[in-house]
């Protein structure tokens, strides 16, 4: 079962690291990331794999999980964006093990 913590572990070695591989194995084909606040059409997984290799977010973090299960995932974590502490909420669509919308909110500490 695919859960919160592995996919903000997936997340932390795309966006601290640069290494996609993992995230980009764990989004479906038709994967969309409703919430992305630059772009109001969101984004598909390529713009995603764009996103963390070249945003200005740093020092990605777990912090917890709220809710695992099939077919939804809930939980928290912690970035640095311009400079900028966040706390971040994040909600996960899931089908077949594999996330196909993704929501977010970020708050600054």
């Amino acid at each position: 079962m695919l859960t919160f913590e592995k996919l903000c572990r997936a997340w932390m070695a795309a966006i601290n690291d640069h290494e996609t591989d993992e995230i980009m194995s764990l989004l479906a084909d038709d994967f969309r990331w409703v919430t992305y606040t630059q772009n109001p059409a969101g984004l598909d997984a390529a713009g995603t794999r764009e996103f963390c290799l070249n945003a200005d977010v740093t020092n990605y973090s777990y912090t917890g999980t709220i809710h695992d299960s099939d077919e939804i995932l809930i939980g928290t974590n912690e970035i640095t964006r311009n400079s900028e502490l966040s706390n971040v909420l994040n909600i996960a669509k899931v089908r077949d093990r594999k996330v196909y919308e993704f929501h977010h909110l970020r708050a600054p500490k």
